[in-house]
């Protein structure tokens, strides 16, 4: 049982999308379950969890697992080669969170152990289920905001008003790390992108332009306002999602619809320890999703989460931006 070699295969057969001009492939796998787990492989069979471009696999890519020897549909695949293949939801946040459970059972043999008494007593989601608060604390002592403070040093001479976003955003409002993040989103102003070449060299650039990667040259124009970037050293999250963004005249501009704003004094919050994030409301719009798509499973629960802590002066901002964008979104009762 290889592991290793089969992640390689599906990287050549079904093609690696980080090779450029590629509007499918293989984005990330890596392996996961407690059978990856040396002292728990008697459990079950050790897993493969594939980022798959499209999420849903096409014919030929399906096509292409069995002609590899795998038997299924849909997320999940088995090899008779002794292990499985699981597609995760990429909305989910699951593949993050297994990440991290994977890790607190390598390093931690008691922790090992109570999964396996737990897995007697009811099964995987039992055991996961069960393991949870301690995995999310072993992340949170191992990698916590380490992502966080190494974009903070490598931005640091960057001469704009940067800030982290998304999810890790809402952890500094918190104050604490709520659940593991694939991904690191910084905001960065549109108009300071010349310079950063400069402070990413030696970094992996990517833009994300028409469902394929191409390298990143500035400058970017607008519609297109993503960089992908990745090096050997990010620990904790795959890659820093720069997010080119109009921060002009002092003022945060949505990008989905220039003309909801906030102040940048009101839009750009700093933690305690000094790390700038963008003010959880404002996240929490780009969180709502889109017209005609509800919120991702993640983002309902870091909804429901930050809530309770957002102030009256953002409930109502955030109520208003949402009336404006998507009438009848299922959030708008709740912010009343």
């Amino acid at each position: 049982m290889d592991l290793t070699g089969a992640a390689h295969d599906l990287r050549t057969q079904l093609g690696d999308f980080l090779d450029r001009d590629r509007p499918d492939g293989v984005f990330h796998v890596q392996p996961g379950g407690p059978g990856s787990v040396p002292t728990l492989t008697d459990l079950e069979p050790p897993e493969l969890h594939l980022d798959l471009l499209p999420e849903t696999p096409t014919d030929d890519q399906q096509a292409t697992l069995r002609r590899l020897g795998y038997s299924g549909s849909g997320p999940h695949w088995t090899h008779p080669g002794g292990w499985r293949l699981i597609l995760p939801d990429h909305g989910s946040g699951w593949r993050a969170e297994q990440a991290a459970l994977r890790d607190l059972l390598l390093h931690d043999p008691g922790a090992a152990h109570t999964y396996r008494a737990a897995y007697h007593e009811g099964g995987r989601a039992h055991a996961d289920a069960t393991l949870r608060p301690a995995a999310l604390s072993h992340h949170a002592r191992t990698v916590g905001l380490a992502p966080i403070r190494q974009a903070a040093h490598l931005l640091a001479p960057l001469d704009a008003p940067w800030m982290i976003a998304a999810g890790y955003a809402l952890d500094l409002h918190l104050g604490h790390t709520a659940r593991p993040h694939d991904d690191l989103d910084v905001v960065v102003p549109r108009d300071a992108q010349a310079q950063l070449p400069d402070l990413l060299r030696g970094w992996r650039l990517d833009t994300p332009m028409d469902g394929t990667y191409q390298p990143y040259a500035a400058p970017l124009e607008a519609p297109h306002h993503q960089i992908h970037a990745r090096h050997p050293t990010l620990h904790g999250v795959l890659m820093l999602d720069l997010l080119l963004t109009d921060l002009s005249e002092g003022t945060w501009h949505y990008r989905r619809d220039p003309r909801i704003t906030l102040p940048l004094s009101r839009a750009r919050k700093v933690s305690p320890e000094g790390l700038p994030y963008l003010a959880p409301e404002a996240v929490l719009l780009f969180k709502a999703g889109t017209a005609g798509r509800d919120p991702r499973g993640k983002d309902e629960a870091d909804f429901q989460r930050i809530k309770p802590t957002l102030t009256s002066e953002a409930r109502t901002w955030l109520h208003d931006a949402l009336t404006h964008t998507t009438p009848g979104h299922p959030w708008l009762t709740s912010l009343e």
